[in-house]
């Protein structure tokens, strides 16, 4: 939705014809990459826990829990989170999140976390 936002944009800034071509073939191709960033991250993930201290982690195909760092551009509402995380070795993709999908008190915490540590 926002890469066709962007798209749509693009014809309305004040800038020669030729740059707004290249501007919008690169809103293209980073909103390609992060596409494919989280293919791959949803590929390797089945879930998220987020610790009472902040450290969240994800768990593996395989069953196991890997640590996983949490990264700028991480959005929480007050229904709706929007969590980058980035595995070791691997590069950041975007979890969302949702009040509807998980017990009252696991989002409670997330809210409070967040509050505490996600502003830092």
């Amino acid at each position: 939705m926002l890469f066709v936002a962007g798209l749509a944009f693009v014809p309305l800034l004040a800038v020669p014809g030729g740059l707004k071509g290249m501007l919008a073939v690169t809103w293209a191709g980073l909103c390609g990459y992060e596409w494919l960033a989280c293919r791959r991250g949803y590929a390797a993930s089945s879930a998220l826990r987020i610790a009472a201290g902040g450290h969240v982690e994800r768990q593996c195909g395989d069953g196991s829990w890997q640590s996983v760092r949490l990264c700028a551009g991480s959005v929480v509402l007050s229904r709706f989170a929007w969590l980058r995380v980035a595995p070791p070795g691997a590069g950041a993709y975007s979890e969302p999140l949702s009040a509807a999908r998980h017990e009252s008190e696991d989002w409670r915490r997330l809210q409070v976390i967040w509050r505490h540590i996600g502003a830092a």
